[in-house]
C-alpha cells in the first residue's frame, strides 16, 4: 500500500485482530495485518492497515460488530499520525 493512502488501526489484542481480518473479509474490505510499526509502540503484536477509501466501511464495521479500537493512525511520508476520530 502507499504511504500517502493508509491507515493504521490499533486494537486491544491479537484476539480482536483477527477478528477484524474475519469481518473485513467477511465484507470484502481489503486490509493488511502488519507488525506494529515502533514509531507508534514498542509493544509486539499487529495492527490492521487498510486504505483511505475503505476507512468508513471499516470502522462502521467496527461500531455493528462491538469491537473495541485503542486508536487510528494515518500515515504521511512514513511518518503516523494519530487520527483524533475513531468513530
Amino acid at each position: 500500500m502507499t504511504e500517502e493512502t493508509t491507515y493504521v488501526l490499533i486494537l486491544p489484542s491479537i484476539h480482536y485482530v483477527l477478528k477484524v481480518e474475519k469481518e473485513a473479509k467477511a465484507r470484502s474490505i481489503p486490509i493488511e495485518l502488519i507488525p506494529t510499526p515502533r514509531q507508534i509502540s514498542t509493544d509486539c503484536g499487529m495492527v490492521v492497515e487498510f486504505r483511505a477509501i475503505h476507512r468508513e466501511p471499516l470502522l462502521r464495521m467496527l461500531i455493528e460488530k462491538e469491537i473495541p479500537a485503542e486508536g487510528l493512525y494515518h500515515r504521511k511520508k512514513g511518518e503516523f499520525e494519530r487520527s483524533q476520530r475513531l468513530r
